[in-house]
């Protein structure tokens, strides 16, 4: 049924009770429509609100995290400055150590001196001397000594490896090597193998407390040889290099002294100076160069090289006729660019050597040195 329209009464708009009621229904619809409509966007705005404030909080915590860093704890090492082995000197130090003893060796260097009694070399060994050679030699049969050419301290790579031997069996006493050690002696002095003279040098650490009580011992050893100057070196090895004790400062006057107290017999029982000297005399050919190449009856010998300065250290120490009191001890040492040109000095320096060495006539072996 139709809902009652407005009438005109009196000039008066009219309306029924139902038209009335029908129509606050609908407005009533209408503001409930709204207040949903509004409802709606409110919430709408909101989660967008919260959305975004989320959005916010999130990038917060990343350029947080990005932000803070912890600065690093440990300096980066000076260039140049090896890790420290345990129980050795600060790199520094030991440099500078070095560089006292080459100042002291270079203001002392020398193109001849005689000490002792009686000439070793023929008068006019000096001047057909290889350039750039130093060498230096003790008779077996009295104190006499003798230098030619510079005299400067340089590391004495694998020739130090017969005192790292000497001080092994000094310090094992009567009970020598084990079967294991003198395998490794075998390789570490025929054959100049690294590893067999570092196992050697890990025993002598073993029995003397370490790095610096090893290198320590070796000093000493040097010093009964009557070798009073050389301190062993205890600083990590730089690049190029395998051990500590190669990187020792060693002049050829010294040298000489520690290989001749060697062939007397100053610094080991018969059997055991007999064992090392022994091996010296058995090098393998490929390390026969210089005094193995003179053409010499008996030679023990010891070489040793390594890199340096753009170039090559060559050097090599040994003892001519050990078994006889006429014999010498004698220490080499050349620079040159390369190892063969260093190999290919010392060997014209050893054949040099045999063409100049005055005949030596001794009833017994010399005097062992005295320690200081």
């Amino acid at each position: 049924m139709p809902t009652p329209g407005p009438a005109t009464l009196g000039g008066l708009m009219a309306y029924s009770r139902d038209y009335l009621d029908e129509r606050r229904r609908s407005q009533v619809k209408r503001r409930r429509v709204i207040a949903a409509a509004v409802a709606t966007v409110v919430l709408c705005a909101a989660g967008a609100a919260v959305f975004v404030l989320n959005r916010q909080e999130q990038i917060h915590h990343v350029v947080i995290v990005r932000v803070a860093r912890t600065p690093t704890a440990s300096p980066v090492p000076a260039q140049h400055e090896y890790p420290a082995a345990q129980g050795a000197p600060a790199q520094k130090t030991i440099e500078a150590q070095l560089a006292a003893t080459k100042a002291k060796h270079h203001a002392s260097s020398h193109h001849a001196v005689d000490s002792g009694s009686g000439s070793l070399l023929t008068p006019d060994a000096a001047s057909s001397l290889p350039a750039g050679v130093g060498v230096a030699v003790a008779a077996l049969g009295s104190d006499a000594t003798q230098t030619l050419g510079n005299q400067e301290a340089a590391h004495g790579w694998s020739t130090t490896k017969v005192p790292v031997l000497v001080s092994l069996l000094k310090a094992r006493g009567s009970e020598g090597l084990t079967g294991a050690e003198s395998t490794w002696a075998h390789a570490a002095i025929t054959e100049s193998d690294n590893q067999s003279i570092l196992d050697l040098f890990g025993d002598l650490e073993r029995l003397k407390g370490g790095l610096p009580g090893a290198s320590q011992y070796m000093d000493t050893v040097l010093h009964l040889g009557g070798d009073t100057e050389t301190t062993v070196a205890e600083g990590p090895p730089p690049a190029g290099a395998v051990t500590t004790f190669g990187q020792t400062e060693w002049n050829p006057l010294e040298a000489v002294k520690f290989y001749r107290a060697l062939a007397l017999g100053c610094l080991l029982h018969e059997n055991q100076t007999q064992e090392v000297l022994g091996l010296m005399e058995n090098i393998e050919s490929s390390e026969s160069w210089g005094l193995g190449s003179a053409g010499f009856s008996s030679v023990a010998f010891k070489g040793g090289w390594g890199p340096e300065g753009g170039g090559y250290l060559v050097r090599q120490s040994g003892i001519i006729d050990p078994g006889s009191p006429d014999g010498v001890a004698v220490a080499i040492v050349t620079r040159a660019p390369t190892f063969g040109a260093g190999t290919e000095t010392l060997t014209r320096t050893a054949q040099w050597l045999a063409s100049h060495l005055a005949p030596q006539s001794y009833s017994a072996p010399g005097a062992c040195p005295t320690a200081e």
